[in-house]
């Protein structure tokens, strides 16, 4: 179960295009075991992308992307059930900076695993992480992916990121997204 603090007011339950359902929520501690199998069936290319490197997250970064401080970061998982048993699909989280200066910006990230790619997945989870992040102040979105990283690219553009080459480094481009407050 959750702990106390959960945000499952954030709940949300959809269908792909297909019928399938899916659950979007927040990702919570008794997820180690779903995500750790999640982060462990992505391919070598979907890993590489989402990490920049072909390294794979050790057990205390998969405890600590499960283990969310809800009160400066969020991860998003969309699930399903396949043969009876919860599966996780993809995960978008945002992580705001630890100073007062910092706290508005955060760096988010996503990664849908293979099976689920190109089926409306990942522009869900972003639309969602998006309207969360700026209800819950954080003013800008930014982070960075491979310059071949053509999903990426193109779902950052459809959501209305500014996309630019890092000068400091041809293999980068850099994302960023302001947010606008939500109406109350």
């Amino acid at each position: 179960m959750p702990a106390a603090g959960y945000p499952s007011h954030l709940i949300e339950d959809w269908h792909l295009a297909d019928g399938t359902p899916v659950r979007i929520r927040p990702i919570h501690a008794d997820d180690l075991a779903m995500h750790t199998a999640f982060v462990a069936g992505l391919s070598s290319e979907t890993g590489y992308h989402r990490l920049l490197s072909p390294r794979k997250p050790q057990p205390d970064e998969l405890w600590r992307m499960t283990h969310i401080d809800y009160d400066r970061e969020l991860a998003l998982i969309a699930t399903t059930v396949v043969d009876g048993g919860e599966q996780q699909m993809g995960v978008a989280r945002y992580v705001r900076g630890d100073t007062p200066e910092t706290s508005h910006t955060a760096e988010f990230a996503i990664v849908i695993g293979d099976a689920w790619q190109h089926r409306g997945v990942a522009l869900k989870l972003m639309r969602k992480l998006i309207d969360v992040a700026a209800e819950a102040g954080v003013k800008q979105l930014a982070d960075i992916t491979l310059y071949d990283n053509a999903g990426m690219l193109a779902l950052a553009r459809k959501l209305g990121f500014k996309v630019r080459r890092d000068p400091g480094n041809p293999n980068v481009t850099q994302l960023r997204l302001a947010l606008k407050a939500s109406e109350p």
